[in-house]
């Protein structure tokens, strides 16, 4: 062993520490691991930065452009419509249209794009058959993950082992090379999932998104932490506005409606001034209404007269969103985003950890999959639902996409596709073609086809791919692949490439299917060449199982999507995800050895 061998070896392993950790960003660690190379003069500035001019991070970007303008002209919203109207009143027939249709989307789109753009007609649907949520957005989760090994496109980290491979000497992966297997994961996957929905698939009451339409707030069970109050005359709140008084900084405390003269006002605005005699609705604990009846001296009222029915209105209604796992507000609170004005909603609750939280909203931290209860008038709902950040469950308040460039979108995408399966460009510009397209058709605005791109893992990948390029020119990857052979390498190739499946399979529930991919490709292609076999056996198998995180929550974003609308714990992903995960990796693996010959 070398020493820049056994460098780049230590790099790696603090790497894996580090995203195990989860105490900071992926990206950020990305970053680390670029610059300590580069100083510890293991790669050139050249191959430092390449990652950024490299193919594979273009393509992603691009595709998540044309996902984007998929949703945007409602293409995958008629989706979700045609599922509703076909499952009927079968449990069997809606797990397994959901997991089949949200894999066709995925297979061309973002696969979290494509379960958030099917959720609230799927949640609708469960509801229509008193069904419980929890037994159908596990599948639509899983779904999304088993149509990403359709195609090349469907996730980044097929795109990346194909780059890995490129750069490695050999022909890149074909668009369509992935489908048998992509195929085969599929029908094992739904065959499993309805065949042990009764035994394997959790059913949790009291998800945050199960009442009807009209009563969302009764899930979150708002009326344990409301008081009424009344301000007296001698009350020093009189004549303040909310945003002075300091009622939620100071005690905790929001004002969710203020009743005036018989006149309500839900969700009043920080500038509103308090009155003698205000009749106000407070979420709170009771340890904070007491210390503001001291200070301020509130008469709190011993019976409730306006309750949560407060808190609607002819201008006011209440939507449930769910928080994406990528977005730029995870780990920020309420405050610090200054929700109230950006959006124009309240906040009136937040499902997290299979319960609701109703008080101290304002500085809690966001975590992705978070579901939140908001309150507002319905341009301020219709916004969220634009927003690249939320998803809106609430059926109400959607409203229409941009239907009529549907047609338009689709045909963009046949051509994309058939660009590809025609060769007459690489991945990435026909990606930024089909991108540009549809900008220029109108499918997406350039602000939209901005927000669209999730720079997070843009600059994930192009920062941990001069990783791989250093794994393979220092012959660390070489050095591994040996050493894992030793022992596997007598009994041929088949063992070594279950080895690196399971290796595999371990490594995307720690560090997610992006760094894996990155990791284990090189490693995969140098065990192939030592055993004499097909590397682009090594690469696929790499690639499929990559993208077999169902074990975790944490093991791919759209798991975390559903996972608080459903009220999911972490061993129900476990209890269902396993079995999953290793059914489909079997058959990718028997798969791989009869098409290879191996």
């Amino acid at each position: 062993m070398t020493v820049e061998i056994a460098f780049v070896l230590v790099v790696t392993l603090m790497a894996l520490l580090l995203l195990a950790w989860g105490r900071f960003a992926p990206d950020l660690i990305a970053f680390g691991v670029l610059l300590t190379l580069f100083f510890g003069r293991v790669i050139t500035v050249e191959q430092a930065l390449s990652g950024f001019s490299n193919q594979a991070v273009i393509a992603v970007g691009a595709i998540l452009v044309i996902s984007t303008a998929l949703t945007a002209t409602g293409v995958a919203a008629h989706i979700g419509v045609w599922i509703r109207r076909v499952a009927g009143q079968s449990e069997v027939r809606l797990i397994a249209l959901t997991m089949a249709s949200v894999a066709v989307l995925s297979a061309f789109m973002n696969s979290v794009g494509a379960s958030a753009v099917l959720l609230p007609a799927v949640v609708a649907a469960a509801r229509d058959m008193n069904m419980p949520v929890s037994r159908v957005l596990m599948p639509l989760a899983f779904g999304s993950l088993l149509g990403a090994m359709l195609t090349l496109v469907g996730t980044p980290s097929n795109i990346l082992t194909s780059s890995v491979l490129e750069q490695a000497g050999y022909e890149p992966l074909g668009l369509f090379e992935f489908t048998p297997f992509g195929a085969l994961a599929l029908v094992l996957g739904i065959g499993l999932v309805v065949l042990t929905r009764r035994r394997l698939l959790p059913v949790r009451s009291g998800g945050a998104q199960v009442a009807p339409s009209g009563v969302e707030h009764q899930a979150y069970r708002l009326e344990e932490r409301l008081f009424e109050a009344v301000v007296p005359d001698d009350s020093q709140l009189v004549g303040q506005s909310l945003l002075a008084a300091g009622i939620g900084e100071a005690f905790g405390i929001a004002v969710l409606a203020v009743e005036r003269n018989g006149v309500v006002t839900g969700s009043p605005r920080p500038s509103e001034e308090l009155q003698a005699g205000d009749y106000l609705v407070l979420a709170a604990r009771e340890d904070d209404i007491s210390r503001l009846r001291e200070v301020h001296a509130l008469q709190v009222q011993d019976s409730r007269r306006l309750g949560a029915d407060a808190l609607r209105s002819a201008t006011l209604t209440m939507a449930e969103i769910v928080l994406r796992p990528r977005s730029d507000m995870v780990g920020q609170s309420l405050a610090e985003i200054d929700f109230r004005d950006r959006h124009g909603a309240n906040v009136l609750g937040i499902w997290r950890d299979g319960r609701p939280r109703r008080t101290r909203l304002a500085t809690m931290a966001l975590e992705g999959g978070d579901a939140l209860l908001v309150q507002g008038p319905p341009v301020a709902l219709r916004q969220l639902r634009d927003s690249q950040d939320f998803v809106v469950l609430t059926e109400d308040a959607e409203t229409a996409p941009r239907g009529r460039r549907a047609p338009l979108a689709v045909g963009i995408l046949a051509l994309f596709v058939l660009a590809l399966m025609l060769q007459l460009a690489p991945v990435a510009i026909v990606g930024v073609a089909a991108a540009a397209a549809m900008a220029l058709t109108g499918c997406i605005t350039m602000e939209e086809a901005r927000r669209a791109v999730e720079w997070r893992a843009i600059l994930l990948i192009a920062a941990m791919l001069p990783l791989a390029e250093a794994m393979q020119t220092t012959g660390a990857a070489a050095f591994l692949a040996e050493r894992s052979t030793e022992s596997l390498g007598a009994f041929g190739a088949v063992p070594v490439l279950a080895g690196v499946l399971l290796l595999t399979f371990f490594f995307t529930h720690v560090m997610g299917n992006h760094v894996t991919a990155v990791l284990m490709a090189p490693l995969a292609i140098d065990a192939a060449l030592r055993m004499g076999a097909d590397p682009r056996m090594f690469a696929l198998g790499v690639a499929l199982a990559a993208t077999s995180g169902f074990a975790t929550p944490y093991a791919h974003p759209g798991n975390l999507l559903v996972m608080g609308p459903a009220n999911y714990r972490f061993s129900d992903f476990v209890r269902m995800g396993l079995p999953l995960g290793l059914l489909t990796l079997a058959g990718s693996f028997i798969l791989l050895s009869l098409l290879f010959g191996a």
